[in-house]
């Protein structure tokens, strides 16, 4: 039979040993038939079956996919997931560390060397570790000895701004941040960097840092089982704002893409990105208030967080807009540069984790309805206070309706007490512990008018979820009522 989606927003499935499981607005189902008041049920990812058992026949279907978004919770990092009504897959960033590959490898099981996922592009914001160390963890899970945690995958895009780290050292000194990425040209007192990389691959290693090697070879592999699984050539790419047909894939699905930045500048009759300042450490940033930078602290850290792609999607009357790290004076350039271009979104992927360094005019614009914070606990060297509480105030003001959700994939998580165990470092020794057993990923769905936002908890089957429908001049009126657990009953 063919596949349906489910048109409940949450759905319970009983499996065949009792226990249930919940399954959401838009996932793909299989009906084998129908008794005593239920639907039985085979459950398909992208790979094919999934689960199995029971579901309620009073179940809402549909015949067509949804647009699905996927926030994971990679502690500090961003690593999101799109799925397309037509089950084309576009990663944005992948964290720094294994668990964006460990959510990859649950969600598209079943995959091997000669089957592999093959993601329709990968998006890496910006060259910050962060964001793309992440997408290494891939081909090491190929050798994990759970075989649950195995994912096999390859690429038909990988977009990237252009800007490659080099090593942290030069002739024996810490390298200077204006030489962070190659050569540099002056332009009315701005270093502006002129050496903008279109593939890494081209790069020699002794001008990358140890992260953009590994990337290195991870291009290098993923084109080679590209090659070998479908007979494809792996496209990497550097976009900037000229790039308006990067994203032309998508359009058969009725999904259109604006690309935003990062806005380059001919200096020099080469193509160039600034290089952006350290900026005050002052809360009146948010009151939008152009801040005096006198100094020119050139900080090649605000450059590559402050040139990430930046691109809105629209897909029937529900927009989303991805910033990657973006600053305030990334955002205030943009406006500057590009004054006719729209912003306005329902989804936002908020800027640089929940920093304090943020336009909040450029907030204002955007007028979201649902705000997306990718942060988490990690360790004291990653601490950076993310989400500000400016932010969060921020966020809340430049919101377009009441109720608005922000959510964040920190407070999303779920730590469970231990108590005092082992500690395995010090045998005789113990340490109160705590174990992570809900991971704050945030999901975002919609068939181009009505979505869906939604968190899980610690608590099964408990959720908090959202739905709203979305006018085609951008309306959002919310259903009145919180959903926590709107699955029909089985009997």
């Amino acid at each position: 039979m063919p596949l349906k989606y489910l048109d409940d927003d949450i759905v319970d499935l009983r499996k065949p040993d009792g226990s249930t499981w919940q399954y959401y607005w838009g996932d793909a189902v299989e009906v084998l038939g129908e008794a005593d008041g239920a639907f039985k049920v085979k459950m398909h990812g992208l790979k094919g079956v999934v689960d199995e058992g029971l579901i309620s026949n009073k179940t809402k279907l549909r015949a067509t996919g949804l647009l699905r978004l996927s926030m994971v919770d990679v502690q500090q990092g961003d690593g999101l997931i799109f799925d397309t009504p037509k089950g084309r897959v576009v990663f944005i960033d992948g964290g720094e560390n294994q668990l964006f590959a460990r959510h990859a490898a649950a969600r598209y099981s079943g995959t091997s060397a000669a089957d592999p996922l093959v993601v329709d592009a990968v998006i890496v914001t910006h060259g910050d570790g962060d964001h793309f160390m992440g997408l290494t963890e891939f081909q090491k899970s190929e050798t994990h000895t759970e075989k649950r945690k195995r994912i096999f995958m390859t690429a038909r895009r990988v977009y990237h701004n252009g800007l490659a780290k080099r090593p942290g050292s030069l002739n024996g000194a810490d390298r200077p941040d204006v030489a962070m990425f190659g050569q540099t040209k002056t332009k009315d007192g701005r270093p502006y960097c002129v050496e903008l990389a279109d593939d890494p691959r081209d790069l020699p290693d002794s001008e990358l840092n140890k992260y953009f090697a590994q990337w290195k070879a991870t291009l290098v592999a993923w084109s080679q089982r590209l090659k070998s699984s479908v007979n494809e050539t792996l496209q990497v790419r550097r976009l900037d704002q000229h790039a308006t047909d990067a994203f032309d894939f998508l359009a058969d699905e009725g999904i259109a893409v604006d690309l935003l930045g990062p806005i380059t500048e001919p200096v020099g009759g080469k193509t160039a990105l600034p290089f952006l300042a350290d900026p005050p450490d002052d809360a009146g940033l948010m009151n939008g208030v152009k801040p005096v930078s006198g100094s020119k602290s050139w900080s090649a850290s605000h450059t590559i967080n402050g040139h990430s792609i930046t691109f809105r999607l629209r897909y029937g009357n529900v927009r989303f807009l991805f910033t990657g790290d973006m600053n305030e004076e990334s955002m205030r350039r943009m406006r500057e540069a590009l004054p006719g271009a729209a912003l306005r979104s329902e989804i936002l992927k908020t800027p640089h984790h929940g920093s304090a360094d943020f336009s909040y005019p450029f907030l204002q614009e955007v007028n979201a309805v649902v705000s997306l914070i990718s942060s988490g606990d990690e360790s004291e060297a990653k601490e950076y206070i993310h989400p500000r509480a400016t932010l969060m105030a921020a966020l809340g003001r430049a919101s377009r309706t009441v109720p608005a959700v922000i959510f964040c994939t920190e407070l999303a998580a779920f730590f469970k007490t231990r108590g005092y165990v082992p500690d395995p470092a010090a045998p005789g020794r113990t340490f109160f512990a705590f174990e992570r057993t809900n991971f704050g990923i945030a999901h975002v769905r919609t068939d181009g008018k009505r979505v869906l936002a939604f968190t899980h908890s610690g608590k099964q089957g408990m959720n908090e979820a959202y739905r709203f429908t979305v006018s085609p001049s951008g309306e959002a009126v919310f259903d009145p009522k919180v959903v926590k657990r709107s699955a029909p009953k089985l009997p």
